[in-house]
């Protein structure tokens, strides 16, 4: 019982010393890079998917031209 007392109260002032908490909250609750990171993604996918919409698109044109024989 007084060691679990005792415990707790040193890893408290070890915390405090070098500020481990604030680095455990740090990395622990998302941050402003984490929010920019996201929203970086997101545009990434959405690029991403409109790419593949026009490399379908420019094969769909390209099969058309092959079988109207107009570029070769």
């Amino acid at each position: 019982m007084l060691q679990g007392l005792l415990i707790k109260k040193i890893v408290e002032i070890i915390m405090k010393q070098f500020k481990l908490d604030e680095i455990k909250k740090y990395v622990e609750e998302p941050n402003e890079l984490d929010r920019q990171v996201k929203s970086l993604q997101k545009s990434v996918n959405k690029y991403g998917q409109y790419i593949e919409e026009m490399e379908k698109d420019i094969a769909e044109i390209k099969a058309i031209t092959k079988k109207l024989k107009i570029f070769k």
